[in-house]
């Protein structure tokens, strides 16, 4: 199942054009449809993705002709949706520096004012909207941070190492 932090949005579907099912669409800056694997649209609160048979370019815009989509009603239903990319198809510009978190897996890990000697950053948890940082520790425990963009103090490609300031009681949720 796709969920949204799996999804970046990439553009907007407009409405069908002609009679076969193509649909006018618009993609952000930089965004190749030839790179993409499939779009994906929320119906009815569900993400689901849409493999893309062929496109073509239309004024500013395209022109996409969507496996399945097949006639102009089928494109209607379309009409008007956010077009969402997969993260790591299209990249996301909200990373910190350019990576991605999974990049962060081997770094070492220092929660700022607690006492965590060898922290390393053992995974990273996305498989859910509340992104976690899995930390393990010199003393064999296995640590839980909540990734919170704002908590980053520091981020040091050179020594690999990832600052935070954790507030109070967040490590100790752990024992």
């Amino acid at each position: 199942m796709i969920t949204s932090s799996q999804l970046t949005s990439i553009g907007q579907l407009h409405k069908p054009h002609g009679i076969k099912g193509e649909i006018a669409a618009t993609l952000d800056d930089g965004i190749d449809p030839d790179a993409l694997r499939c779009i994906v649209l929320d119906i009815d609160g569900i993400y689901v993705p849409f493999f893309i048979g062929s496109w073509r370019a239309k004024g500013s815009g395209l022109l996409l002709k969507l496996d399945g989509i097949d006639d102009e009603n089928a494109a209607a239903e379309l009409a008007n949706h956010e077009i969402f990319g997969l993260t790591d198809e299209v990249g996301d510009d909200d990373e910190p520096d350019g990576m991605y978190l999974s990049d962060l897996t081997g770094w070492n890990f220092i929660a700022d004012g607690s006492d965590m000697p060898g922290a390393v950053i053992a995974d990273i948890d996305d498989s859910t909207d509340n992104i976690l940082i899995v930390v393990d520790t010199a003393d064999g425990r296995r640590v839980l941070v909540p990734y919170v963009e704002d908590w980053i103090t520091e981020l040091d490609p050179d020594s690999r190492t990832l600052h935070m300031s954790v507030p109070d009681g967040i490590i100790d949720l752990n024992d």
